[in-house]
């Protein structure tokens, strides 16, 4: 072979490494740079029965610290479908926020305190009576609960508290018999 064609095969080489490697390193950074952080928290919602119009049925729902530090607190956002209201209790941390695009209304309670640490690997199960509005139709889907929670440190959200894709959001319908 001779050194013209030598050089120019190294050259394609060289340049081909230094695409190879570049690739990789814009894989690594938009993939370190980009990508949404891994939720530390777990929900689960546990669909109650059918509830009459105008009576009252209860949400539970679990939530599980899968990260490696325990938590500072916990930012839980509620989404209920119309006809539909939970039973805050007086000193409870929670506050309606709106309505969401159905008509129901939107819940957030933010636990800064004791109530809201909790240890890696710890599950905490929550039983929340709700109330279903007494014309709410007989038969039907009122629509679905929505449960989102998040870790905060300092008493503000580490993660995307509107964020409804990921394993920290659960959802179940409120029937009607």
């Amino acid at each position: 072979m001779n050194s013209a064609m030598s050089r120019r095969i190294g050259r394609v080489v060289g340049a081909a490494a230094v695409a190879v490697t570049i690739g990789a390193l814009c894989t690594v950074f938009s993939g370190t740079a980009y990508a949404a952080p891994q939720s530390v928290l777990r929900t689960k919602l546990t669909g109650p029965p059918a509830t009459v119009p105008g009576g009252q049925g209860v949400l539970q729902y679990t939530i599980t610290n899968t990260g490696r530090t325990p938590t500072d607190g916990i930012l839980l956002n509620v989404s209920l479908p119309p006809r539909v209201d939970l039973a805050l209790s007086p000193g409870v941390p929670c506050q309606k926020t709106g309505n969401n695009p159905q008509g129901g209304a939107l819940i957030s309670c933010n636990f800064s305190d004791a109530s809201g640490r909790m240890a890696p690997g710890e599950s905490r199960v929550h039983n929340t009576p709700f109330t279903v509005a007494p014309d709410a139709p007989r038969g039907k889907v009122l629509g679905p609960v929505g449960a989102l929670v998040v870790p905060l440190k300092g008493g503000k959200p580490t993660e995307d508290e509107r964020d409804l894709r990921g394993p920290n959001v659960a959802w179940t319908p409120i029937r009607t018999p």
